[in-house]
């Protein structure tokens, strides 16, 4: 077997995902949940960073609320009472994005969304201190209290598979009450200084890249990753970090712990960059 160059060895770390403009749900990269239904969640900081907005998408069967998809994709929901006391906390799927809310007697509200994306700074807001989060929805049929009439109103849109920049409505009701359906799209987005701004078109949320190690294992390669479920690892190499890339088998799924990847060729060059490639379970 050819000896390898250690030195010159490269790991390259990819979720090989350049992030898509969100035309609509198809373009959607990171789906939460299971079921014929699909929803959106964009959210839009106004920090001045890019990009200005992120969506996620979320998939369920039966019923299910604004708050239920956003819970569900938070990594982490802190509750906290009115004086900041902790209330409650639960997990959801994506670590990279952590809410805050605030439980009222009449329901919760969100208090902050941060998000720390792989690469580039935290993206964090906080309500009532320097502005509010506004909660923009698209798509669904429910009555509410009009508060300008004094009376019942309907809400009644059909959801939509595409995204359209001028169709978002002010939601009449919290997160918690308001019923989802099948297109429905929900945005918040912070007013700074309590100034609204016009929603941006979202870019995808990309998916986790995960934390990787390169090791020597009796002369060979190998790469060890930690994983996560829900998602598919592939390991790939190419002799030019250029490429072209090719894969080594169809993947593993992950499981919540180390999946460990090997080149066992026997006739490796003294040069070969290796990536990780990821993808959701269909």
């Amino acid at each position: 077997m050819k000896k390898i160059n250690t030195a010159l060895l490269a790991l390259i770390l990819t979720s090989l995902q350049l992030q898509a403009l969100v035309g609509s749900l198809d373009n959607i990269e990171y789906w939460v949940g299971a079921g014929a239904n699909r929803a959106a969640l964009v959210v839009q900081w106004n920090d001045g960073l890019t990009p200005v907005s992120v969506a996620w998408g979320y998939r369920w069967d039966g019923t299910a609320t604004g708050l239920d998809m956003l819970r569900a994709i938070a990594g982490s929901t802190r509750v906290e009472d009115p004086a900041g006391e902790p209330v409650g906390a639960a997990s959801g799927a994506d670590g990279r994005l952590n809410l805050g809310l605030v439980e009222y007697s009449f329901g919760l509200s969100v208090l902050s969304l941060e998000y720390s994306p792989s690469a580039g700074a935290t993206r964090t807001q906080s309500d009532w201190y320097s502005g509010y989060w506004q909660y923009l929805i698209r798509g669904g049929n429910f009555e509410y209290y009009d508060w300008a009439t004094e009376g019942m109103a309907l809400y009644d849109e059909a959801g939509s598979n595409s995204y359209e920049s001028g169709a978002w409505t002010s939601s009449p009701i919290g997160a918690g009450d308001r019923p989802l359906i099948d297109g429905a799209w929900d945005a918040y987005a912070f007013a700074a200084e309590f100034i609204a701004e016009p929603l941006v078109q979202p870019l995808a949320a990309k998916l986790p890249v995960p934390l990787v190690a390169f090791r020597m294992d009796q002369g060979q390669p190998s790469v060890a990753v930690l994983s996560q479920p829900g998602f598919i690892y592939q390991l790939q190499y190419s002799d030019d970090v250029a490429g072209p890339w090719n894969p080594m088998g169809a993947g593993e799924t992950g499981t919540g712990g180390e999946l460990i990847f090997q080149d066992v060729g026997t006739d490796l060059p003294a040069t070969r960059f290796y990536r990780i490639a990821v993808r959701q379970v269909p």
